[in-house]
């Protein structure tokens, strides 16, 4: 059974990580690379270990903000600028900054494409500790001999030096002349191994931090695509009211609706273009998509104390006959709550709107459902009693799905406004800094 106790928030971090890096395979570890160099450079400059431990933090989510594998891509390129990368940062900022857990590591994120400003002391230090770090792991070649391939990265970053805050390159200088911190910083397995040997905090979560997180992952997931930016809230409110209908108690019932956040996480390794498709999908565009339930079993499962939940909420593709996916489990296998959790995802994906379909009614919904249960897929007696109570459950889909609609619209309209007003200040920054350029160091800080 679930315990929240068990649950450190550094394991939280480290699967949302995991998660970005599959949404896109061409990064190859960006963000577990940019976690370590960013530790390594901290530790090097002698930081504190609570800063150290939220650098390491927002490094490993540093672009969370980005939610196609083109965007993610697209960042790789080594010139870039402070404004055409601020997008991405400012939602980044907004994902995580309303968790409590991750409120600071949410504003170096928020800052992490900062170009060095003398001037400007409102950038924090570990932002520049993480734009540094990001910018070295860009400049790697997979095809390449390390060792080899240094000097030229190395060199690289001498030559825009000016972009990087003196004391944090200083540190990076320092570390560049030791061959072990190559091997270790992109080698996938030694990085990782490296980096988990970090001082992290032993904080741990209760229930209702571990709602707010689900929700964040929820939003992570769902806000890819405006087909997908209300479905993991559907499938929550239908799969509490299940369980609470079922007989379960109420820790259960909200432990259902945080599962159902849950459910589709192994998704971000789908592309956009197949979640957003206006139409019938091919074999690959649905291979891509019948893999996504073993990604989310991974990603949770690898969290301490979250293997009960992972498989309520990976089996929601399982069906009782053994023809489901990934795993086709036994039917002895198929807990209660796991076939709550399928049966609220067919009803919440019958019922609302696709971009090849209009969501159906009451009667097509059960219609199709009860259909399920006769090919022996789905528990009858779950069908039966969300049909007992469909009206109320369906409406406390609807009403969950309109809050999350409002939620994904405020995200982006809010973004354009924000990310206006802080294009316009660094733009003012810069002129700024090309006024003072002449002007002596007096010291740096």
């Amino acid at each position: 059974m679930f315990n929240e106790k068990e649950i450190p928030v550094n394991d939280f971090v480290s699967a949302i990580s995991y998660a970005i890096d599959l949404s896109a395979p061409s990064l190859n570890n960006h963000h577990q690379r940019v976690a370590y160099i960013s530790w390594k450079i901290a530790r090097e400059m002698g930081l504190s270990d609570t800063m150290t431990q939220d650098i390491l933090l927002a490094a490993k989510v540093h672009d969370i903000g980005a939610f196609s594998s083109k965007e993610l891509t697209k960042m790789q390129a080594f010139e870039t600028d402070d404004i055409s990368m601020d997008s991405h940062a400012l939602l980044g900022y907004k994902l995580l900054n309303g968790f409590e857990p991750l409120s600071m590591p949410a504003l170096l994120i928020r800052h992490h494409h900062a170009h060095y400003d003398r001037y400007n002391s409102n950038i924090p230090l570990g932002s520049y500790v993480i734009f540094l770090a990001d910018r070295v792991a860009v400049l790697f070649e997979r095809n390449r001999e390390i060792l080899s391939h240094s000097p030229e990265i190395i060199a690289k970053i001498t030559d825009k030096r000016e972009l990087f805050h003196p004391i944090v390159f200083n540190a990076f200088e320092r570390l560049s002349t030791r061959e072990f911190f190559w091997v270790e910083a992109f080698s996938p397995i030694l990085c990782a191994s490296e980096v988990n040997k970090a001082n992290y905090s032993t904080k741990y979560i209760d229930m209702d931090t571990f709602y707010c997180y689900a929700r964040l992952l929820a939003q992570i997931i769902d806000f890819r695509s405006r087909f997908t930016a209300t479905h993991s809230s559907g499938v929550a409110a239908v799969a509490s009211d299940l369980t609470r209908i079922a007989g379960f108690s109420e820790r259960e019932s909200y432990l259902m609706m945080i599962t159902g956040f849950l459910h589709d996480l192994g998704k971000l390794t789908v592309p956009s273009d197949i979640l957003e498709k206006n139409g019938v999908l091919n074999a690959e565009e649905f291979n891509a998509i019948r893999k996504h339930t073993y990604y989310t079993y991974t990603i949770l499962n690898s969290i301490q104390g979250m293997e009960y939940i992972a498989k309520i909420a990976a089996y929601h593709h399982e069906r009782k006959n053994g023809h489901g996916y990934p795993f086709h489990i036994k039917a002895e296998e198929f807990s209660t709550m796991a076939q709550i959790m399928a049966v609220a995802d067919v009803l919440t994906a019958l019922s609302e709107d696709r971009p090849y379909r209009a969501g159906m009614n009451k009667e097509q919904t059960l219609k199709v459902l009860f259909e399920m249960t006769e090919k022996g897929a789905i528990d009858k007696s779950i069908v039966k009693m969300a049909s007992d109570e469909f009206t109320h459950i369906n409406a406390a889909r609807i009403e969950a799905q309109k809050k999350a609609l409002v939620d994904y619209k405020s995200f982006y309209s809010l973004n354009g406004a924000d990310e206006g007003a802080d294009a316009n200040k660094v733009k003012v920054a810069r002129r700024k800094r090309r006024i003072r350029a002449e002007k002596p160091l007096s010291k740096v800080g």
